[in-house]
This record gives C-alpha cells, sequence and structure tokens, in this order.
C-alpha cells in the first residue's frame, strides 16, 4: 500500500488535513500554516499522487483512487477524528471521503466545486482537456485571466508552479475526473454527508466559484455555511493568510 507524502505542522489533538488543487501543491498552504496554533492543532498538508513529493508514487490519478490514498493516509497516521480541508478541485474528492469515513468530523471547502464535477459542454471539456495534454499555453492562460488584480511576479510564480509541481498524466487525469463525471444534482444518488460543511469562496474568483453559484451546488446537504474572502480570488490561502488561518482555527475549534 502507497502512503501519499505530506508535511505536518503542530502537535495538537486536533487533527487537519490539507488537500491541493490542480494547479499547486501543499506548498499553497505555506503561507498560511505558521498561523496556526501548534499546540492545539496537527497539520497534515498532503500530495496527492502524481504532485510535490508524490510525484514518485504512480497511478490512474482518478476519484476512487485518490479516496482510497486519503483514507488510507489517515489510518496510516492513526486518526481517530480529522477535519478535513481541501481547495479547488479535492473538494470533490473530500466530499466523496466524507460520506465515506466517519472519522471526517467536518469538512471545510475552499473555493469548491460538486462531488459530481464541473459543469459544461462535451465540447468546452474536450478543448480544455486537448489544451492540457498540449501543456503549452493553456496554464498561462488562466493564471492570466485570475490574476488580472496582481503583478507578473505573482503570474511567473504560479505558472511555474502549475508547470512544476506536477507530473503532466497527473493534471490531465485529475482533470479529467471532475469534468467527465456525469453532472446532475437531481439525480436520485445524492451524496450523503450528515457533518457540517463550511465554504469559504472568493470575490475575485471565476464565475463559476462566485458564493450564488457554489451555493446552488450546496444546497442539497443540511448544515452548510458559506462566506466569501472579500480580498482574494482563488488562493485565499495565499491571498490573505491570516484571515484564511484565522477561519479555519475557529471553525474547528
Amino acid at each position: 500500500m502507497e502512503i501519499l507524502t505530506y508535511k505536518k505542522f503542530g502537535n495538537g489533538k486536533k487533527n487537519i488535513i490539507f488537500l491541493h488543487e490542480l494547479m499547486g501543491d501543499s506548498s499553497n498552504y505555506e503561507a498560511c500554516i505558521n498561523y496556526f496554533d501548534k499546540e492545539i492543532f496537527s497539520c497534515f498538508m498532503v500530495d496527492l499522487r502524481g504532485y510535490g513529493n508524490s510525484k514518485s508514487i504512480l497511478g490512474k490519478y482518478n476519484l476512487e483512487e485518490s479516496i482510497s490514498d486519503i483514507i488510507n493516509l489517515a489510518s496510516f497516521l492513526q486518526l481517530k477524528k480529522y477535519i478535513l480541508v481541501a481547495h479547488s478541485m479535492s473538494t470533490m474528492i473530500a466530499q466523496h471521503i466524507a460520506s465515506k469515513d466517519v472519522r471526517v468530523n467536518k469538512l471545510i471547502l475552499i473555493t469548491p466545486i460538486s462531488y459530481l464535477g464541473l459543469k459544461s459542454t462535451t465540447k468546452a471539456k474536450e478543448n480544455l482537456l486537448l489544451q492540457m495534454k498540449k501543456n503549452s499555453g493553456k496554464i498561462e492562460e488562466i493564471v492570466e485571466q485570475s490574476s488580472q488584480r496582481y503583478n507578473n511576479s505573482w503570474k511567473k510564480y504560479r505558472i511555474n508552479l502549475a508547470y512544476n509541481c506536477s507530473l503532466l498524466e497527473a493534471r490531465v487525469s485529475y482533470m479529467n475526473m471532475y469534468l467527465n463525471i456525469n453532472f446532475n444534482l437531481n439525480n436520485d444518488n445524492k451524496l450523503k454527508i450528515d457533518i457540517p460543511i463550511k465554504i469559504i469562496t472568493g470575490k475575485y474568483d471565476f464565475p463559476v466559484f462566485s458564493k450564488s453559484e457554489v451555493s446552488k451546488c450546496f444546497e442539497i446537504f443540511n448544515d452548510v455555511e458559506i462566506i466569501e474572502c472579500q480580498e482574494a480570488g482563488h488562493y485565499p490561502m495565499i491571498e490573505c493568510p491570516i484571515f484564511f488561518a484565522s477561519k479555519i482555527e475557529f471553525w474547528s475549534i
């Protein structure tokens, strides 16, 4: 059994597992991690297969594998209870984990997507996957569109990280994961999550991640709280690290 790599911060009794997005890795949380109380929390910042320090752990890079990897990691760490924090792409994975692992006692989702992936047309999905497979230009376009308020140093940092933090096969496969699960919030197989779900969106994020759109995707769950970070786009943990850590702490204590 492969165990994903992780970085641990703190030695507290409250355990938090952090999952990253498509175009970053666990280093996305480095800007905020020092603002967590290390005597209260034990924070585990995880790299998914094909990402960061888990680049050498090869696999299928799909939903079922990712769910199993995180549940196995929690068992390896001997966690009796844990809070699961996930960002963007991995929020889909996290919702499925929460429906299966009774040890998850709270779900905190950052700029999330539905557990059924992203809604889009077949043509748009195929075009996006094709451009990502070419590994040239699409990442720059996404960063440029999401970084209108920021300088070129930020844009270069995000572009370099997106290309270098993961294997191309992993990026494309995880994108395929959330683009090609049948998106239908009216189906009869709604995911059952009986724990509190806390959500942070960013005021300057893409429209699909806006508070209003996210609210529609999560209205099927009973215990949901959504707040909008007023000074962030898609990366509240980097753009507003003190706010981010403070909110996570408040929700976790």
